[in-house]
Order: C-alpha cells, then sequence, then structure tokens
C-alpha cells in the first residue's frame, strides 16, 4: 500500500511499517500544498491512504467523494502515536475510501 504522512504527522512514523511503501509530504515536497491540492497530487500519484493529524481535515474536504482513504490520527504527540502503535496499524489494515477512519488516541499513563 502506497502511504502519504501529512505534514501534521511525526516523520519517525514512516519507520514502522516496512511493508508499506511510506512517504512524507516534506519528502515529496509537498508541505506547503493546501489540503484540496495535496488531495489531488497525492491521488494522481497513486498513493491509497492520506494519515493526517489535522482533524479539521474532516470537515474542510468531502472525504466521502475522494478516491483515496484518509486515516486522521487525533494527536500528533509521537510518545502517544509511538505507545499505540498498534492500534495505528490496525486502522491503516481497516481504512476504508469513502469512510470518516478517525483514530482517537489516548496518552500513555
Amino acid at each position: 500500500m502506497r502511504i502519504l504522512l501529512d505534514h501534521s504527522v511525526p516523520h519517525p512514523l514512516r519507520h514502522f511499517f516496512p511493508d508499506h511503501e511510506m512517504h512524507t509530504t516534506h519528502y515529496r515536497g509537498w508541505h506547503l500544498l493546501q489540503n484540496g491540492a495535496l488531495f489531488r497530487t497525492a491521488i494522481q500519484e497513486g498513493y491509497d491512504l492520506l494519515i493526517t493529524c489535522d482533524q479539521s481535515i474532516r470537515f474542510q474536504q468531502n472525504l466521502l467523494c475522494q478516491p483515496i482513504a484518509v486515516l486522521t490520527i487525533t494527536t500528533n504527540d509521537w510518545d502517544t502515536i509511538r505507545t499505540n502503535i498498534s492500534l495505528v496499524q490496525s486502522a491503516i489494515d481497516t481504512a476504508q475510501q469513502g469512510q470518516d477512519n478517525l483514530l482517537y488516541l489516548r496518552p500513555p499513563l
């Protein structure tokens, strides 16, 4: 699966999923693209999934009409994401195009 990490997602996440082709918007030079342009570019480049921590993207874009799955993680705190990496993996595996794929993560205790 080709996965694009939005600029709001901690970059170290890309090292945890070697079975997927995972790039960051910064690596691709797309970190300055606004959401609509980012969607169009990611779709044209053949990405299957966009992972973001920008919770407002769900309201700014019509995710039901996008030919790409979007996974929104509710935090960009790296310790919280790293601690819950198995939940992130599960969310990646089950994320579907045209759905509001929201992963709510709680900070570690």
